[in-house]
């Protein structure tokens, strides 16, 4: 009896021992990064002599803890976006940086210009405006390049800091998997700790899933499947790559025991800090710099266009006010041949050119595709432009002409030598606005006045007038003006002739040329030299490049001329034309116009429009930050409630442990006492 009372007394001993060393490690651990609370359990021996084998488990619930990973995912996101977001989203609600205020600044000079059009002071305020217009677009250009490459800087260390943790998570998966599965080799609870808290630390760089071994081993895979952590302590690391374009940078996979083996990774699902940078780029910051670059070639191709349709207080014709900048396309790597891009806002298509990238690929032995792109590189649907029977050969030019009307504004020049597969990369509007400069400080070239003005003979019998003289080129190619002071063969003569006839003649000497004769139905004398077949065809006189309207009633024989503006100093009739820019449609919204789609808006808009898509995107970041916040906080003490050490409880265990441990101790002197006796009663 006595034999039993010891073999179960030092059981329980033995028992309660580890009972309050496990205890004591739990309090000892308590604030130890990634410890999870460890509980032992033992069983009866057989026949109720004592106690058992006992193990020593973490407490963990692995549906708890695949939660707490994708919560810390979401949450490292959203904190990660906001972040981000709300560093644009200072600089562009700072007044002080306002492109609006600008804009608005530059047409309000117009205006007063206007009002005394021979003022050269009022001249040269818009010279001034316009180069602080300029100034705010480098500006915050040159704010957003600094974000994109503060940006860059970030996949660098995060990458790193990703990859070392995968590197720890194999290295633990190795050692784990040496021990075996047997009682014999236990696992160290220690190293499941700190493989548990390895992979919550990689859930906050992107999101994961796991998978468990038949050896014990942890598999991590991305949200999208493509593998991390492998068995036998094989992985695959995070890299960066940046092709065409070296400054912006993509991620990929690489095998750790080869580095040539690449695998592209949908950006898509990354989640965690990484996917919140990436998805920051593609949402705000590229469609940021890519309209900051659009609104500012868009106002000052209009400007330039508007400009050149006018007469400056020099009294010749209006020239460019901003000097446009030269592009040169990306070749991407695997191009077979050498050959390059160069291109340009084609003059006076401003308005075509849309918010995006866009990709130059040779598509046939003579084919040339071009695409517009959106912020994550992907073609627009229906937006590709091909162009056919081209020579490789020689240099090859591209533009709205070879385009049938629209190739996004652009003027590209392919340089010999193109192969069948080469892709170019253009992104004209990353750095349009650092580039864009004045093309002129004089104040004189501003273009106020008209180049041609409409008279009525002061003997005319009618009432007519010359109405609404809009001039559409000053182009010698393609319009009448042939010198920067004349018309060819100007003045004309209208001469009304009756049953709402008009003949337009030249001043040929010594007999003057009919150009044209307009006949109306009715008394809306309207496009009067389009009528007569001369404003957009090529006549005596050429293409006109302007026309007009007759208001009025005319009697037989009355006589209209249109002739140069000279001297017309006091003349504010482009600047009118220039002033109403500030509220025309010359902004394309889309790559793809969709039938009855309006598709145009004003600069003011379309800043209206950046500005606010800027503060919508940070205010649902803020909401989803707190949501998402809130939620890790109830999912961590879900886990904790299981997982954490409580102070209280372990306390508790302690002294009922400590209890149980002195009732065992007089167990095994208890058997003492009745093995004496045994022995004395033999003696």
């Amino acid at each position: 009896m006595s034999d039993n009372l010891l073999r179960i007394g030092t059981s329980a001993v033995l028992a309660n021992s580890t009972l309050l060393n496990t205890t004591s490690n739990n309090i000892a651990n308590i604030n130890t990064p990634g410890y999870v609370r460890q509980r032992t359990e033992f069983v009866a021996q057989q026949l109720g002599l004592g106690v058992g084998r006992g193990t020593t488990d973490r407490l963990v619930s692995e549906f708890t803890l695949k939660q707490m990973r994708r919560d810390t995912s979401n949450y490292s996101f959203t904190q990660q976006y906001v972040s981000e977001a709300n560093r644009v989203d200072a600089l562009f609600s700072n007044p002080a940086n306002s492109i609006a205020t600008g804009m608005n600044d530059l047409f309000a000079q117009i205006q007063t210009a206007n009002n005394d059009p021979t003022q050269l002071s009022n001249r040269q305020l818009i010279i001034g405006s316009s180069q602080a217009l300029l100034d705010r677009f480098d500006g915050m250009s040159n704010l957003i390049l600094d974000q994109e490459n503060f940006i860059n800087q970030q996949l660098d260390i995060y990458v790193t800091e990703a990859n070392d943790v995968i590197k720890q998570i194999a290295a633990l998966n190795k050692e784990i998997a040496s021990y075996g599965k047997g009682v014999s080799r236990p696992v160290p609870l220690d190293l499941l700790d700190k493989r548990d808290q390895a992979i919550l630390k990689l859930s906050e760089m992107l999101e994961i899933k796991t998978l468990d071994a038949a050896n014990g081993e942890k598999l991590v895979f991305m949200a999208e499947g493509q593998s991390l952590v492998v068995e036998q302590g094989d992985f695959r690391l995070l890299s960066l790559r940046g092709d065409p374009d070296p400054s912006r940078k993509e991620l990929q996979l690489q095998f750790n025991s080869n580095a040539s083996v690449l695998r592209d990774i949908n950006v898509k699902g990354i989640g965690g800090k990484l996917g919140a940078i990436v998805a920051f780029r593609e949402e705000i910051l590229d469609p940021v710099q890519l309209q900051l670059g659009q609104l500012s070639l868009s106002l000052t191709d209009a400007m330039n266009k508007q400009n050149k349709l006018g007469m400056t207080l020099n009294g010749t014709i209006g020239t460019d006010l901003f000097r446009m900048p030269t592009f040169q396309g990306l070749a991407y790597s695997n191009n077979a041949s050498g050959s390059g891009i160069r291109y340009q806002l084609e003059a006076g298509k401003g308005d075509q050119l849309p918010p995006n990238d866009f990709r130059v690929s040779i598509t046939g032995a003579d084919e040339v595709t071009i695409q517009a792109l959106d912020s994550k590189g992907n073609v627009i649907a229906g937006s590709d432009k091909q162009i056919n029977g081209l020579d490789f050969s020689a240099d090859v030019t591209l533009n709205s002409a070879s385009a049938a009307g629209d190739l996004f504004g652009l003027d590209i020049t392919l340089t010999a030598g193109a192969a069948v597969g080469d892709r170019f990369l253009l992104k004209p509007l990353s750095s349009a606005s650092r580039q864009i400069q004045m093309a002129t400080n004089r104040a004189e070239d501003i273009a106020l006045a008209s180049p041609v003005r409409g008279n009525f003979n002061v003997s005319n019998l009618g009432n007519g007038r010359v109405e609404s003289l809009k001039v559409s080129s000053t182009d010698p190619a393609s319009s009448a003006f042939i010198t920067p002071t004349s018309i060819q063969n100007g003045p004309y003569t209208i001469t009304y002739t009756g049953s709402n006839t008009f003949e337009v003649f030249d001043s040929a000497t010594p007999t003057p040329t009919l150009l044209g004769t307009a006949n109306f139905t009715n008394n809306n004398y309207n496009n009067v030299l389009a009528k007569a077949g001369i404003a957009g065809t090529t006549g005596i006189a050429g293409t006109s490049g302007f026309d007009f309207n007759l208001s009025g009633v005319p009697r037989p024989g009355d006589t209209f001329t249109i002739e140069f503006n000279t001297n017309g100093y006091n003349d504010n009739r482009n600047g009118l034309e220039l002033a109403k820019l500030q509220s025309e449609s010359t902004t394309r919204r889309n790559a793809v116009t969709v039938a009855n789609e309006v598709n145009k808006y004003s600069f003011n808009q379309s800043y209206a429009t950046m500005v606010g898509t800027i503060g919508e995107r940070t205010r649902q970041a803020r909401t989803s930050d707190e949501a998402n916040s809130a939620i890790l906080e109830q999912t961590t003490l879900w886990y904790e409630s299981l997982s954490g050490v409580s102070l209280d409880e372990e306390a508790a265990n302690l002294v009922r442990f400590q209890q149980s441990y002195a009732a065992a101790a007089k167990i095994i002197a208890t058997s003492q006492t009745i093995f004496d006796t045994l022995l004395q009663a033999v003696r």
